[in-house]
């Protein structure tokens, strides 16, 4: 079921005159960046009177996972055009936040409005398709966001059939939900979940929904050599698609991965890459529910010039949330999942070198304090951004200086459901895809 501005209209005549007459209503640059303009059927149609905007495309920004659902009273409902689009995106140059904005309309059941909404991104594809959880009171449901087009498409419960079938059961709000493009398929996507086993003896269980197919599907997931289980599912605080495959991080001890489209009969293969030596936190230390938000502050995983990167800051006690001896921030490289030591050494940088940098107080950042590992910029794997209080800033670790810091104020509030992907994470951009005559919608919407 997809739907657009005409379809949560109400099926009105003003939906319709809007649909028909978008230069009426301003539109305002400001919210989106001038490649997204003309995704818009309004856009379409301004593109032919108007010539292109000379600014350059930007590559990737740092987009807020807590969606932005405006009230009557927010000047950004007013922007989304009545009739014509269900989202739009507010893009700005990084560090500054960018945010999803939803019509608030987008709701399981658009005419109830017994409970709060909330939304929150779960994974963000290059292509500009958006897997989004949308809670309203406490009941989640999945769609899945066609920024091109600008509509929603509401993902059906995994049906009895399946569950009966294949001993699954329901989507699980504390597991990560992943999202990756089927190469199999183009224009096409797979949303799924990893369902660990509580035992060596069962099988771990990948749950996905095909857009080719419109259904959900369950595969038993082989182990690849090492006898490794998940010591917490809970715990697994991620998951991101890389090299066409589904990637879950847990920042205790290690990195699962699997090819979700392996063919049938096989099993995909379900692989471990345990973190790098002296990084593996041993027992169920990692889960204590002091340390556990240590962990989660102090480690990422992130694609950075095409490899998984791991960042990981040393020489803090996990005992005491401060301990000034003497930190310092690593990185570690993937470069082969397949061999004994998956991992190579890329640098050690000791924030004493940093705090002492002119740019650093010159940002408005406090020397001394730690702040909190975010994201790794998507083109250069020596800038790593990191959050202190309320600034969002990158550090290019080659040179040890502050290159850009900026306010990233972020509605926390909304974070009770928050799975799968950090809070702000990095959003590679490509251009729209190109638009066939006749061609109205995306594939995710049929």
């Amino acid at each position: 079921m997809s739907w657009s501005g005409p379809e949560l209209a109400e099926g009105s005549r003003d939906g319709q005159e809007a649909e028909q007459e978008p230069e009426s209503v301003p539109r305002r640059k400001s919210w989106s960046a001038p490649e997204l303009a003309q995704w818009s059927r309004a856009g379409k149609e301004k593109e032919q009177e108007e010539p292109e905007s000379s600014e350059p495309q930007r590559k990737w920004v740092a987009l807020v996972s807590v969606v932005v659902l405006p009230s009557n009273e927010d000047e950004r409902a007013h922007e989304i055009i009545p009739g014509t689009d269900m989202l739009m995106l507010d893009l700005n140059d990084p560090p500054l936040p960018s945010y999803l904005v939803l019509h608030p309309r987008v709701a399981p059941n658009p005419r109830r409005t017994n409970g709060p909404l909330s939304a929150y991104i779960l994974a963000a594809d290059r292509s500009g398709c958006i897997l989004l959880q949308v809670v309203e009171g406490n009941r989640p449901d999945f769609f899945l966001c066609n920024t091109h087009t600008r509509t929603v498409t509401i993902l059906p419960p995994v049906s009895s059939y399946t569950q009966a079938n294949d001993g699954v059961g329901l989507i699980f709000l504390d597991l990560s939900m992943g999202l990756i493009a089927d190469p199999q398929h183009s224009g096409h996507y797979v949303v799924a979940q990893l369902h660990p086993s509580t035992s060596y003896s069962q099988p771990n269980k990948l749950i996905y929904y095909s857009t080719a197919t419109c259904r959900w599907f369950a595969r038993n997931l082989s182990r690849a050599r090492q006898q490794v289980r998940m010591r917490n599912p809970d715990s697994e605080i991620g998951v991101l698609a890389h090299d066409g495959r589904l990637w879950w991080f847990s920042p205790a001890y290690g990195v699962f991965c699997c090819d979700p489209f392996t063919p049938v009969p096989e099993s995909p293969a379900l692989r471990f890459i345990p973190l790098p030596a002296g990084s593996e936190m041993a027992g169920h230390v990692a889960f204590d529910r002091v340390i556990k938000p240590l962990v989660r502050k102090r480690r990422c995983v992130r694609p950075s010039e095409g490899k998984l990167r791991f960042v990981e800051i040393r020489g803090l006690s996990y005992k005491v949330p401060v301990d000034e001896s003497n930190p310092t921030v690593w990185m570690w490289t993937l470069v082969d999942p397949e061999v004994p030591n998956p991992w190579t050494f890329e640098y050690e940088v000791a924030f004493a070198e940093i705090w002492k940098d002119e740019t650093y107080a010159a940002a408005g950042l406090q020397p001394g304090e730690v702040p909190d590992v975010a994201l790794v910029d998507p083109n250069d794997h020596y800038v790593v951004y990191f959050f202190q209080g309320s600034k969002l800033f990158g550090l290019d670790l080659r040179e040890k200086k502050v290159v850009a810091c900026e306010e990233c104020l972020i509605d926390r509030d909304r974070l009770e459901y928050q799975s799968s992907r950090p809070i702000v994470d990095a959003w590679e951009l490509s251009p729209p895809p190109p638009i066939l005559s006749g061609d109205d919608d995306s594939s995710t919407d049929e």
